[in-house]
């Protein structure tokens, strides 16, 4: 049969000061099915079975991914060639100063209605499909979890910016909407997707070497690549999306908010990345709406102000729902299998909301008409 990384293999980086655990899942033989090309190493290659990595949920296999050529190769060219491109030759790289992402509407107020109905729009158009994983013959929310953790770790290792997160996580989901993904390549689609990210947000993104030695080198450079440029073409190449993080940031700006609410509206929309099964049924605008009504009860401040119901254009009752699961899972989050975020909202940076000592959660919630 044909070797199976058998998940994340054990990450040669330590994140969180905590070495990470190795991810192992019993591999239940699937029967054969009509493949898009595999994204394979040169040692599985020869496997004698016609279960395929990656294939379309949706729609027939993408032709530069299934050339002979490929099939056949021994060594994987390290010199292919990232459809987006980055200039290398700086070499004194500056910190660079945070992207305040709200000055697209506070610039420009006269056209604020306008530009937030359209993101509205592109957050419709740019939505996961929410019950993608029944479709998933070999991967689990279970295991899309323990991605989502790694992520967040990887991201704070590099430092990058949190709306690379959350571009990364939606770039994952879409793609997962569209390919069936065989779980020792489910890594890869989330390396290559943060990669993605990274080049697309951030101002000196890591290089993609980084991204093949933070998986151990269970892959190499040119299959992270190679899943780049897939993941691009099944995306459309549209990776200019709006994210809860977005429209989180929109509405503490609106509010005024200080640095701990803040810290804690970003711990509880950066939760429900973790769990797809609950929250991809809701919109990102509703999530951060839920979120930032959520963190300011927490903290004992008006939950929903007029103001931020003008601006969201949500009246509380519009994300009871959302609410009422995130304060469940702001209940639980001490509970969780994945803990990467408990431990990166524990530091005094974020103003140690994830110590539950310190910082209880509610233990009910604002009145919803």
């Amino acid at each position: 049969g044909c070797q199976d990384e058998n998940a994340f293999a054990k990450p040669a980086k330590i994140f969180g000061g905590q070495e990470n655990k190795p991810f192992s899942i019993f591999v239940e033989e699937q029967p054969a099915r009509q493949a898009l090309k595999p994204v394979t190493r040169s040692n599985v290659t020869k496997s004698s079975s016609t279960l395929c990595d990656i294939t379309s949920l949706v729609r027939p296999a993408l032709g530069p991914i299934s050339t002979a050529k490929e099939d056949v190769a021994i060594h994987h060219d390290d010199g292919f060639d990232s459809p987006m491109v980055l200039d290398s030759t700086i070499e004194e790289i500056e910190e660079p100063t945070p992207l305040d992402r709200e000055s697209i509407i506070t610039t420009v107020p006269e056209y604020a209605t306008e530009i937030y109905s359209y993101l509205r729009e592109a957050e419709m158009r740019n939505r996961p499909k929410p019950s993608y994983m029944k479709k998933q013959q070999d991967i689990t929310n279970s295991m899309r979890s323990i991605l989502v953790d790694w992520l967040v770790e990887v991201s704070e290792e590099y430092k990058l910016h949190r709306e690379t997160l959350f571009l990364a996580v939606n770039y994952i989901d879409r793609f997962l909407s569209q390919m069936s993904v065989q779980r020792s390549k489910l890594q890869l689609v989330g390396a290559a997707s943060m990669f993605l990210a990274s080049k697309y947000e951030e101002i000196y993104p890591p290089d993609v070497g980084e991204f093949a030695y933070i998986t151990d080198d269970t892959y190499t450079k040119s299959q992270v690549l190679r899943m780049e440029s897939l993941v691009l073409k099944v995306l459309s190449f549209d990776v200019a999306v709006p994210t809860a993080n977005w429209f989180c940031d929109n509405l503490l700006k609106e509010c005024n908010a200080d640095d701990k609410t803040r810290a804690l509206a970003m711990f509880l929309i950066e939760t429900t990345m973790v769990d797809a099964d609950v929250y991809l049924k809701y919109l990102p605008s509703v999530i951060a709406s839920a979120a930032v009504c959520l963190a300011r009860y927490s903290l004992g401040q008006e939950a929903w102000p007029e103001s931020l119901s003008q601006s969201s254009q949500y009246e509380i009752g519009h994300f009871a729902n959302c609410l009422t699961e995130l304060h469940q899972t702001y209940i639980n989050a001490p509970k969780h299998p994945q803990q990467a975020l408990v431990e990166k909202y524990k530091t005094s940076k974020f103003h140690e909301v994830s110590d539950f000592q310190k910082n209880p959660p509610p233990t009910s919630l604002p009145y919803m008409s």
